[in-house]
């Protein structure tokens, strides 16, 4: 695996190279070089071909803590499932990148379940529980058919446990969008739906709680100033969350204090914030810390540092990152990045959910 490795890829480990500027009072949660080598035996397993060997080494760097390999290795479960286990695994996978801040692993939990129904299902409440929050995760991102699913899942199972008003939201949502099937499951659903205050509070909590979920939603309030009188207690929330490793509260208040309120405008501290996300392996948080070297914003401008981070935002799952690189291994003399060539690059950008990268691939 260790030669495998690298021949691919130079362990950079660029974001992790020092301690966390905000997140020190607990001990780090990552065995960076180890992981990150066993990720990227993954990448390289895969680019040759050799699925079964990428999956093993996806596993591994899952298992220690890496939502990117869980997403790429519920990929490869999910593609070459031959019965209802491998359908399990697969969305299990995703389900653990899912809780970890990861939108795409989120949309494919539901994904990888649709095979199942809830008769030969061997632990059938669970798996619709997870299918719920997925969905649910989903269609609060914008996808409608999500919302359509997670209310005629809904309609389909018995004492789920689920939250019946939230998923009650996902139903009328997609109705408002004139996806009819859902209206049906929306009439038959409880009416009452939490107020925007109790949703905030119960994100509150989960965010304490340290559920990545829970720390996301609360960025919309955060930026569209909806909550003035909360705004001490969701960024305390988040800063608890980013001290306990939470890296997607790191990411959200990287955001804050660089793009959300005039009067929150501190890019200093935005910048070291996203640094503390991006140490995190929050693929999303690296790419925007690659163009905040790049643009200047919060500390000089880094165009080496800045590409080094988007091709590190890359290899741990972001598809913007990975297109981006591609388009920079294509305007190079050597044709590649970082040991990524346009080809490659555009594959991982496929893979990640980057629509437009797969039609240039082909």
């Amino acid at each position: 695996m260790t030669t495998v490795a690298a021949r691919i890829f130079a362990p950079v480990l660029l974001a992790a190279a020092g301690t966390s500027t905000f997140a020190e009072a607990k001990e780090r949660p990552f065995d960076d070089e180890a992981m990150m080598e066993i990720h990227r035996g993954g990448l390289a397993y895969e680019r040759d071909g050799d699925t079964y060997a990428a999956l093993s080494m996806y596993g591994q760097a899952c298992d220690m803590g890496l939502a990117a390999a869980c997403t790429l290795g519920g990929q490869i479960e999910h593609e070459t499932a031959s019965d209802n286990k491998d359908h399990i695994r697969a969305a299990r996978m995703f389900a653990t990148a899912c809780r970890a801040g990861d939108d795409l692993a989120c949309t494919r939990t539901g994904m990888a379940l649709g095979p199942l129904s809830r008769a030969d299902s061997p632990e059938p409440d669970g798996l619709m529980k997870l299918a719920l929050l997925a969905m649910g995760e989903e269609c609060r991102h914008g996808g409608a058919q999500a919302c359509v699913d997670a209310a005629q899942l809904l309609g389909t199972t018995e004492e789920t446990g689920a939250d019946i008003a939230a998923v009650r939201g996902y139903a009328v949502r997609a109705c408002e969008d004139q996806h009819f099937a859902a209206c049906i499951s929306a009439a038959m659903l409880p009416a009452e739906e939490p107020d925007a205050a109790e949703t905030r509070a119960r994100n509150v909590l989960l965010c304490n709680a340290g559920w990545a979920g829970g720390c996301d939603a609360l960025l919309e309030p955060l930026m569209t100033g909806e909550a003035p009188g909360e705004v001490d207690d969701l960024k305390q929330a988040l800063k608890a969350a980013c001290d306990d490793w939470v890296g997607i509260a790191c990411a959200n208040l990287g955001l804050y204090y660089t793009q959300g309120p005039k009067d929150a405008y501190f890019p200093g501290i935005g910048f070291r914030y996203m640094r503390s996300a991006c140490d995190l392996y929050v693929a999303k948080a690296c790419f925007a810390y690659g163009v905040m070297h790049k643009k200047g914003i919060g500390g000089r401008v880094d165009e080496t540092r800045a590409q080094s981070l988007v091709a590190h935002a890359c290899e741990i799952g972001s598809p913007k990152a990975c297109a981006t690189l591609a388009r920079i291994a294509g305007e190079s003399e050597e044709g590649e990045v970082a040991g990524v060539s346009t080809t490659e690059a555009l594959r991982r950008a496929c893979r990640l959910g980057d629509k437009p990268s797969c039609v240039k691939e082909i």
